[in-house]
């Protein structure tokens, strides 16, 4: 059943009171020892409440307006639905065409040779959902991390500044991993790991089931039994630990599986005795004696179970014992936390159904859930009981974990971390809460950790304090060495973001001459500023959630950045600063497309269903309040989801539409444009990008982001009164199709973003069109957005779950018939490799031996060798005790050198 769910209400709530004040982000904590941290946080938050609102008040992350748009442009018309499912038939598309291509020595200049180089950030992460701290080291030095657009990483040396990301499982690069666990060392070592955001409202984006790992995390499968709708949303899974019995919390109940995940049964839903008033599992937690507790209710009310045995028909409502303390009605969401040391500690932390959704309250149970007692609230005070420490996102970032050696301390996440160590307080609405974090005080701070909390995990001991803990956030991992020590200037954090890039990027832009300089917009992580080449740390130049962005072609000291709707930063001395440029708060969508014209300085954005904005003076650097007029597209023509701008011909733009047209629009600076259809799509889909013929305009591209539709279409004739299109999608996976890009020498061939990574094709041949994937160090991650650079024939990709990426793909095919004199080879393969490589040398390299070693990411060398060449080829093998991931290949023979980027399956 689909439940409504106000966003103005919503943003309503996230605006009021102190909080919003607190929360504003326009003042920074420093460090001082002469206040406590809690009297430097309360110093903050009445320094925001004196200063006001100055207008400019940016609001990290809204998730729930960002997946309502992303579901607006992916669902599958036919259906409503965003089929995420579909997207295992294109992974296994990818790995079967790369099993192809490896066999086969490649086509000089082919686009699918394509090489992809991560740019990072090496210094920001994004949303992480699920923390395990791996059973199988004691030490707590090793975690996995499931992040909601990254898939699953493991991290080494986890608790040291020192720590190692690497990325698991290709099939998952693209899937939300909420949650992780493993069973217990007496029994055959198994993982699991649950996929789909399931918290927000109906029409949730779907994950694809149950993953499962018997080899230590090393591979992992999908479980065929969980490839069904029941588990489409999965936020907990749970692993009995001494009988191994597997537990599902899901949209569609609690599941159980007695064989390792082969079949599993539903042991409490609607269906099932006792009936429960919805099947929306939010919580599954076990506490010290093997008690089971369940939390139901996703936008719905119903309330906590409790079993020992965990059957069908063994389940106790809690809510509606006699005496019980808990709410009946009045809530929603539930998460629940058990004391490892005691079995008779449960907290629960409700999220309240009113308009805004709320926090509603915490509660305590001494008595294993018969009786409960409603806590003082984190950050409450006599002036202000109400106060929401989740800024009323408690349907989105709720957590709750208790320390594994004292039943009295608990951690309780919102926008930021809260602590008591005193939670058996017998007068419990009089607990001390310490506010341990704040989002918004320096990065550098001790107390600093990302806003929006989703994930507690504490490194397992007996022995009090349990100090050592892990935090998910929408900014990926923070590390406390010292978390259970509060009141005081401790705990302190620190941050485990190093090389684990999971930054979810919508857009980005390329400096026309400074090679390294690239400006990306990420969720919930503002806009970053690349300078330097390789992966390395970004600025963030503007903050809240960051959107598309452009540097001015022909005067690149003016750039532009965006928030959310028609909110604008404009820079003027080349990124060292921006002025805000606040046209609309409301207009528009929440990441709202838009382009700038470098030739005429102006912004044309989508503005309200039937209109767009054309902002005329953006480029004008004298001036500083915005000249805008919104010209009408004609009823009927839809919201605006992409523009282009022409090359060719003045104040002409392309604009596509969630109607499903593509139309062309003269005097596009005028409040009396003329526009004009070319095409109209099947209703419902979204037009992604319309890329145009750098040779020819007649000659464009199509693409749509929908599933279920034919998804990329060519004309030769734009300009004709009613254009011929011609489907090229040829057998290319049925996914989302974000953005086109022609090859700028060769028009017949084009690249396209996708969701599970980059495609190619030699030819537009109408039905005939073949695609290759084109995913060296891409495989299987979403791309939202290719842009082209002549100036170094660079294309580079915006991910959305692993950073930006650049390829020479387009330098290199130009190159395919005439080497560079500087080129020692021409090609490497099979790539990805296995066991041996080889490389075709160019005609102009010598026939003595040349040294070859491969570099690791940090540029380490981890092999090196020296190779005689045989007829025109290097031929070496490669140890198979290298680990699989991407290297730089390099050459160097009588002083010069080439390089190539290749990767280890």
């Amino acid at each position: 059943m689909k439940h409504s769910f106000s966003s103005n209400l919503l943003r309503q709530g996230l605006a009021v009171g102190l909080i919003g004040l607190f929360y504003s982000g326009s003042f920074y904590l420093g460090q001082s020892t002469k206040l406590s941290k809690s009297a430097m946080f309360l110093e903050l938050a009445n320094e925001n409440e004196e200063e006001g609102d100055d207008g400019d008040r940016v609001f990290n992350d809204r998730p729930d307006l960002a997946l309502e748009q992303e579901m607006e442009l992916t669902r599958d018309p036919a259906t409503g639905l965003v089929p995420r499912q579909r997207l295992l038939a294109a992974a296994q598309y990818n790995e079967d065409m790369l099993a192809k291509m490896a066999g086969q020595r490649p086509t000089a200049g082919a686009l699918s040779n394509a090489t992809w180089t991560e740019r990072g950030p090496s210094s920001v992460a994004g949303r992480v959902l699920g923390l395990l701290v791996d059973p199988s080291d004691a030490s707590g030095n090793t975690i996995w991390a499931g992040a909601a657009g990254g898939g699953l990483w493991k991290a080494t040396n986890a608790t040291t500044s020192s720590i190692r990301w690497s990325n698991v499982n290709s099939f998952l690069s693209n899937l939300a991993v909420t949650t992780i666990a493993a069973g217990p060392a007496s029994l055959p070592p198994a993982m699991y790991c649950g996929t789909g955001e399931g918290y927000n409202n109906g029409g949730a984006i779907q994950g694809a089931g149950i993953w499962k790992s018997t080899d230590g995390g090393a591979t992992w499968t999908q479980l065929a039994s969980t490839n069904s709708s029941n588990f489409y949303y999965v936020q907990k899974v749970l692993v009995h630990p001494v009988s191994g019995d597997v537990y599902a919390a899901t949209r569609s109940g609690l599941w159980r599986s007695q064989n390792g995940g082969t079949t599993w049964t539903l042991v409490l839903a609607t269906t099932v005795s006792p009936a429960t008033a919805t099947p929306r599992v939010a919580d599954i937690e076990i506490a010290a004696d093997n008690t089971l507790f369940a939390a139901l209710g996703i936008f719905s009310t119903d309330g906590i179970y409790r079993s020992a045995t965990g059957d069908a028909g063994s389940w106790t409502k809690l809510n509606t014992l006699p005496g019980s303390g808990l709410p009946t009605t009045g809530y929603n969401r539930i998460e629940v936390a058990c004391a490892p040391s005691d079995a008779n500690r449960v907290y629960a932390l409700f999220q309240s159904s009113a308009s805004g959704t709320p926090f509603l309250n915490i509660y305590r149970s001494m008595d294993k859930g018969n009786t409960w007692v409603t806590m003082a609230r984190p950050g409450a005070t006599a002036a202000n009981p109400s106060f929401d420490f989740t800024r009323g996102q408690s349907w989105y970032d709720l957590a709750a974990a208790v320390s594994p050696a004292d039943a009295n301390a608990l951690y309780v996440g919102g926008i930021d971390l809260w602590f008591t160590n005193n939670g058996g307080k017998a007068k419990a609405d009089s607990i001390v809460w310490d506010q341990e974090t704040a989002w918004n005080t320096t990065r550098t701070s001790v107390y600093y950790v990302h806003a929006d909390q989703h994930a507690i995990a504490f490194v397992p001991t007996t022995v009090a304090p349990a100090n050592k803990a892990f935090f998910g956030s929408d900014g990926g991992v923070a590390y406390s060495a010292d978390a259970s020590i509060s009141n005081g200037p401790q705990p302190q954090f620190s941050q485990r973001n190093t090389n684990f890039n999971i930054t979810q990027y919508y857009a980005v832009a390329m400096h026309p001459t400074n090679f390294n300089y690239f400006l990306a917009g990420a969720q919930d992580n503002g806009t970053h500023q690349f300078t330097v080449a390789g992966m390395n740390a970004t600025t963030e130049v503007t903050g809240g959630d960051g959107a598309f962005c452009a540097i001015d072609q022909d005067n690149p000291a003016v750039q532009f950045t965006s928030y959310v709707y028609n909110q604008y930063r404009r820079s003027t001395n080349g990124g060292n600063s921006f002025a805000n440029f606040n046209i609309s708060a409301t207009a528009g969508s929440f990441i709202n497309p838009w382009e700038y014209d470098s030739q005429a300085n102006i912004l044309y954005a989508c503005y309200n269903t039937d209109t767009y904005l054309a902002w005329t003076n953006a480029g004008d650097v004298t001036v500083s309040t915005p000249t805008t007029i919104t010209p009408s597209l004609g009823a009927g023509a839809g919201r605006v989801t992409h523009v282009k701008v022409s090359p060719f011909i003045r104040k002409r733009i392309y604009v596509g539409t969630n109607a499903g047209k593509v139309l062309v629009v003269d005097s596009a600076h005028t409040t009396t444009p003329v526009v004009r259809t070319l095409r109209t799509g099947t209703a419902g889909s979204s037009v992604s990008c319309v890329a145009i013929d750098p040779t020819n305009e007649k000659h464009l591209l199509v693409t749509y982001s929908n599933y279920g539709i034919v998804s990329v279409y060519e004309t030769q004739d734009a300009d004709a009164a009613t254009p011929t299109w011609t489907s090229v999608e040829g057998g290319l996976p049925d996914m989302p199709v974000r953005w086109a890009l022609f090859d700028p020498r060769n028009p017949a061939r084009a690249m396209l973003a996708t969701e599970m990574g980059v495609y190619s094709t030699e030819s537009l041949s109408g039905s005939a069109t073949a695609w290759m994937p084109a995913n060296n160090g891409l495989l299987n991650t979403s791309v939202y957005m290719l842009r082209y650079r002549s100036g170094d024939q660079t294309v580079a990709a915006a991910t959305y779950g692993r950073g930006l990426f650049t390829s020479n793909v387009l330098a290199t095919s130009a190159l395919a018939t005439k080497p560079n004199a500087a080129d020692l080879f021409t090609s490497a393969y099979p790539n990805p490799f296995t066991n041996e490589l080889n490389l075709d040398l160019a005609p102009t390299a010598a026939r003595t031996p040349a040294t070859v070693y491969l570099a690791d990411a940090l540029g380490r060398r981890v092999y090196t060798t020296t190779v005689q060449p045989q007829n025109g080829a290097l031929h070496f093998p490669v140890p198979a005790t290298l680990a699989p991931g991407n290297y730089t290949l390099v050459v160097i023979q009588a002083g010069r050198q080439t390089s190539r980027r290749v990767t280890k399956h």
